[in-house]
């Protein structure tokens, strides 16, 4: 019996490159959304945002963390028990 993933690897490095239509209505807006000069602009002004609200997501919960942590939500007395156990070595076999 095959594997089905036998040779996917294969297939994707050799295999045909296909790109998906960018959606031509969805482009013409964001290009008079952006007031870009070219496709290319509006796209890499729609990449560029979408990047940074993400980058912004991620601060922001880092933020939020931190601000658990600093209340104290996080009790470490447990991991503190586990390591004076030694229960994180492997067994020998």
């Amino acid at each position: 019996m095959t594997d089905p993933q036998e040779g996917a690897l294969t297939d994707l490095a050799t295999g045909p490159i296909t790109e998906e239509e960018i959606d031509s209505d969805l482009l013409a807006e964001a290009q008079r959304h952006f007031s870009a000069h070219s496709s290319n602009a509006a796209i890499n002004e729609a990449l560029r945002r979408l990047v940074e609200q993400e980058r912004e997501k991620r601060r922001a919960a880092r933020a939020r963390l931190n601000e658990r942590y600093e209340a104290g939500a996080f009790d470490f007395s447990q991991l503190d028990a586990a390591e004076e156990r030694d229960i994180w070595s492997i067994p020998a076999r």
